[in-house]
C-alpha cells in the first residue's frame, strides 16, 4: 500500500512540477517552489512522512538558488553600466 501512495505522490509532484514550469516559462519562482512544497506535504504517505531534514535541505537549496540568481542579475546590471561608461569615455573593455 505504501508503494502505491509513494508512486502517486511522485507522479502528482512531477505533474505539478511540469505544470508549474510550463506556466512560468523558463523561470522558477518562489511561488512555484512553495506550491510544489505544499503539494509534496499534502500528498505524502502518512505512514512514512517526509523527513524534516529533507524539507529543510530543499528550502535551503532554493534560497541559495534565489541568492545566486539575484547576484547574477546585479552583476549583469553592473556590467551593463560599466560598458555604458566605457563607451561614453571611448574606452574598449
Amino acid at each position: 500500500m505504501s508503494l502505491s501512495v509513494g508512486a502517486s505522490t511522485a507522479s502528482t509532484t512531477a505533474s505539478s512540477a511540469s505544470s508549474a514550469s510550463s506556466s512560468s516559462g523558463t523561470s522558477f519562482s518562489a511561488d512555484d517552489f512553495l506550491s510544489l512544497l505544499v503539494e509534496q506535504l499534502q500528498n505524502q504517505d502518512p505512514l512514512n512522512p517526509t523527513d524534516t531534514s529533507q524539507i529543510m535541505s530543499q528550502m535551503v537549496s532554493f534560497a541559495s538558488f534565489q541568492q545566486q540568481a539575484a547576484s547574477n542579475t546585479q552583476l549583469s546590471s553592473i556590467s551593463s553600466t560599466l560598458n555604458t561608461i566605457a563607451s561614453a569615455l571611448d574606452i574598449s573593455v
